[in-house]
């Protein structure tokens, strides 16, 4: 009866040996768990993509609803999920941040930049496939890792 009680309360807990596994290795990790596991499961934490604002807004509203911690730990939170598990906003993010997302190089990730300079927003994955100088295979795995707002 032991043991199953045990089991129970391992497949119960937001923090499940599973659920731990599937956060990589990275500063904020523990903070992540500790806050958002109190109340979800992880899962449920990392199965949508957002940006940096999208993650903000996501920790605003659960700091709304009673999730506790510190601003430098919810800091680490929202830093953490957007390393991890955000998306990039191809017209405001700077050409570090996309080199470093979506792989791309130096060059590709400036022709990004003097599109939008020229051209204005980006509005769709079809019209960043089209930007002169960026190789549009290089993009074709990492579509979900793409933010064309927020």
């Amino acid at each position: 009866m032991r043991c199953l009680r045990t089991a129970v309360i391992l497949f119960a807990s937001p923090l499940s040996l599973a659920a731990q596994a599937e956060l990589p290795e990275g500063a904020g990790r523990d903070t992540v768990k500790k806050i958002c596991g109190n109340c979800h499961e992880i899962e449920s934490v990392i199965s949508s993509r957002h940006t940096k604002i999208g993650w903000q807004q996501v920790t605003d509203d659960m700091i709304s609803r009673g999730a506790d911690g510190s601003e430098s730990e919810m800091a680490a939170v929202v830093a953490y999920l957007t390393t991890w598990f955000g998306k990039i906003n191809v017209n405001t993010a700077p050409a570090e941040d996309l080199e470093r997302m979506l792989g791309l190089s130096d060059k590709e990730a400036r022709a990004i930049l003097s599109y939008r300079e020229h051209n204005g927003t980006i509005k769709s994955f079809d019209e960043l496939e089209k930007v002169p100088g960026l190789g549009p295979d290089k993009l074709k795995g990492k579509r979900n890792l793409i933010a064309f707002s927020q």
